[in-house]
């Protein structure tokens, strides 16, 4: 008699898929470079407001990524630091590092567009 032993069943890895590592590091580097464009971002918004009576439309857009920039984006990039820790938040987190960088960008771009 021939005897059959079960197929042991291979192990589950706890390892993130090969590209996710360096997608991170791209958003690690895009989070830190949003942080670092805030005081610059919150500079060009406050100048935006002497256009105010040319542009009123690009101000109000301005002026509300400006509030965004210096209040969103900071809290967007430690959510996304602190949810790197734990694998169940990590797509959250993910989504917080990318819109953490869009308010500072479109403050500074449509201020240079005045």
């Amino acid at each position: 008699m021939h005897e059959t032993t079960p197929a042991s069943a291979p192990a589950p890895t706890s390892a993130p898929a090969a590209g996710s590592h360096s997608a991170d590091g791209v958003l690690t580097w895009a989070t830190t470079l949003a942080v670092a464009l805030t005081p610059v971002a919150f500079f060009f918004g406050g100048l935006a407001q002497t256009a105010a009576e040319v542009h009123p439309r690009t101000v109000a857009v301005v002026t509300a990524c400006w509030w965004a920039s210096w209040t969103a984006t900071p809290l967007l990039a430690v959510v996304f630091r602190l949810s790197r820790r734990t694998p169940t938040l990590a797509r959250a987190g993910r989504w917080a590092g990318w819109i953490a960088t869009l308010p500072p960008t479109l403050t500074i771009l449509l201020s240079l567009g005045l």
